[in-house]
């Protein structure tokens, strides 16, 4: 398995009165950073999955794209229509995640993730 690189790119807020505009223009910016990527968005409602099978699907996903982009929403979450594009829609928890706390989250669970399909022994069942 080839080196993974793993860059942020953080949207600032659009500071619009209306959350739904602000939503939009955000995923509009997200658009021109994502172009080519397989889009995993993450959201509370999305699919939820153990170490292991997030493992196992990024393994499967990475046989086929390349990139992989993850987008975690601002405080107002992300743009409907950016949800609905996006390849995958993983939860990491049914509970509302300030944004900063779910990034430290899905670092440790992408670091997991690697690990099992490296038979590493960080990952302990």
């Amino acid at each position: 398995m080839a080196d993974i690189k793993i860059e942020f790119i953080e949207i600032k807020p659009n500071q619009l009165a209306h959350t739904n505009k602000k939503k939009t223009k955000e995923a509009q910016e997200i658009e021109k950073h994502t172009s080519g990527f397989h889009i995993i968005a993450l959201d509370e409602t999305g699919q939820s999955f153990t170490s292991v099978d997030f493992s196992e699907r990024i393994k499967r996903t990475l046989e086929n794209f390349p990139n992989i982009a993850f987008i975690i929403g601002g405080a107002d979450g992300l743009d409907p229509v950016l949800i609905q594009k996006a390849n995958l829609v993983l939860s990491l928890s049914a509970m509302t995640l300030p944004h900063h706390f779910a990034k430290v989250i899905l670092i440790e669970q992408i670091y997991r993730a690697f690990s099992i399909l490296k038979n590493h022994p960080y990952h302990r069942e």
